[in-house]
């Protein structure tokens, strides 16, 4: 399969300047000093600051809804890492930078699972179509989500026995309803994700577990993708819909985690089979749709409209295809959805080897950014480009340690070991 353009394997010298700049301000924020003659004798080492960040984590009371929207943290090691990692700066970090703590900043590493770093930020340059303030503004603006909003690691390392355990059954109801479900490929082998807002009744579930619902299936569908394939393909079956099943709050947040938070993440969104009253939804709904992402929306009304881009086998047979598969929800339970591997000393080796990694990218990444010969910089970008590969299989073996297995594992669509 080829690869598209503006991936980290594909780039033009311009792009690839683009994305050292991109990279030399996340660094700096970070406590390394990047470029100058200085450079390798100042230098942090970030394996120290990822292992400070984990050890804030685990001082944090357990419980993952405790306070949902801002977990308790050891503020008094969290202002000590964070006057350690501006040390010596000068006043280099970015003003996208400035107000994140060293944790947050730091979520970027959590963020990465078997994708690889460059084409994980690289989903947000092109998204602020190459504009190096701009991204990084998008990029500071998802770890603060991530980190001080949502606690997004921690639900997706929960999962929906987490869920069930905090007492969250409006999200369990969600996942049982059928009402958004991964399943099948299109022709170019992004995930498809049918969402029948038929089953969605507002009343159903709160607000925050319309949100965490939304964010285990998103997390749920980076596990499904990989690259050199880095999007899904949704289809908004609106078969049955009427005014009862409308949520504009909930539509709301969804557009803003794509766009904002999961950029580049959408390949084509089919409105399909759209009664007469979506017109007046949709005059209001697309105000709120960013450009690019409007472009890849397309209403259809047959099967055939769907055929050019998925396969028939892939379509649901409700919708004219081949599928017959029905949804059968499973409640999860500790035995069946609890983590697949519980060998401690297995896992810390895992770990220990992914902050080995990570140290050995960004070492290798200053080198690249500072390096001003063509042929080097081609052996160095190579040799990132394996390292990327490496922590990626890394991810997938760690997986099974550190996150509650989902329907997805129990379906079989998720194998990683």
């Amino acid at each position: 399969m080829s690869i598209p353009e503006g991936r980290a394997e594909t780039l033009t010298s311009e792009q690839a300047q683009v994305l050292k700049t991109i990279w030399k301000h996340y660094l700096q924020a970070n406590g390394y000093t990047v470029g100058d003659e200085t450079a390798k004798s100042s230098r942090h080492n970030t394996l120290s600051s990822v292992k400070s960040s984990e050890s804030i984590k685990k001082s944090r009371k357990k419980g993952l809804f405790g306070r949902f929207r801002r977990g308790h943290s050891n503020k008094k090691a969290e202002e000590e890492l964070s006057t350690h990692l501006s040390h010596d700066l000068s006043g280099k970090v970015h003003e996208a930078f400035r107000p994140l703590d060293a944790e947050t900043r730091n979520a970027f590493w959590d963020f990465l699972r078997h994708d690889t770093p460059d084409n994980l930020l690289l989903r947000f340059v092109r998204a602020r179509k190459w504009d190096v303030d701009k991204s990084l503004a998008m990029i500071a603006n998802t770890m603060d989500w991530r980190k001080n909003q949502f606690d997004v690691e921690r639900v997706f390392r929960e999962g929906e026995l987490g869920m069930l355990e905090a007492g969250k059954q409006g999200v369990i109801k969600q996942f049982a309803t059928g009402k958004c479900v991964i399943r099948g490929q299109d022709k170019t082998g992004r995930p498809i994700v049918i969402i029948r807002p038929r089953y969605h009744f507002p009343s159903d579930q709160t607000e925050e577990e319309v949100e965490l619902f939304t964010i285990l299936v998103i997390e749920y569908a980076r596990l499904l993708i990989n690259e050199p394939v880095d999007s899904c393909s949704l289809i908004f079956d609106l078969t049955g819909f009427s005014m009862s099943n409308m949520d504009y709050t909930s539509v709301k947040f969804i557009i803003k985690a794509f766009e904002a938070h999961y950029p580049e993440s959408l390949g084509v969104l089919f409105i399909h089979s759209a009664p007469w009253i979506f017109g007046g939804i949709w005059n209001i709904v697309k105000n709120w749709l960013d450009p690019v992402v409007a472009s890849k929306i397309q209403f259809t009304k047959k099967t055939e409209d769907l055929l050019a881009v998925i396969d028939k086998a892939h379509i649901p047979k409700d919708l004219g295809g081949e599928d017959d598969y029905e949804w059968k929800y499973l409640e999860p339970t500790k035995e069946a959805n609890g983590k697949l591997h519980t060998d401690e000393k297995e896992k810390e080796k895992l770990e220990h080897e992914r902050h080995k990694l990570v140290e050995q990218f960004i070492h290798k990444t200053l080198e690249w950014i500072e390096c001003a010969d063509k042929d080097r910089d081609h052996h160095l970008m190579a040799d990132r480009l394996a390292l990327g590969r490496q922590l990626s299989e890394n991810y997938k073996k760690l997986d099974g340690y550190i996150r509650n297995r989902g329907i997805y594992d129990r379906l079989g669509y998720i194998k990683f070991e």
